[in-house]
C-alpha cells in the first residue's frame, strides 16, 4: 500500500511489517498505510498519534 502511494518504504520498516504474525495489527496498519505520509507513522499505537494529512 506504502509503495503503491509513492511513500518511501525502509528495510526495518519492510522488516517489521513481514515480521509481524498479528492479524489485528496487521489489518490496524493496513488502515493506518492509507493516511499516513510517513512509513514509520505506521507504527503509531494510537491513529490520532499520526500527523493530520488535512
Amino acid at each position: 500500500m506504502l509503495k503503491t502511494r509513492g511513500i518511501p518504504v525502509p528495510d526495518e520498516v519492510r522488516q517489521r511489517v513481514s515480521d509481524c504474525a498479528d492479524p489485528d495489527t496487521l489489518d490496524r496498519w493496513l488502515d493506518q498505510a492509507v493516511t499516513v505520509s510517513d512509513a514509520e507513522d505506521l507504527f503509531a499505537e494510537d491513529p490520532k498519534d499520526v500527523p493530520d494529512q488535512a
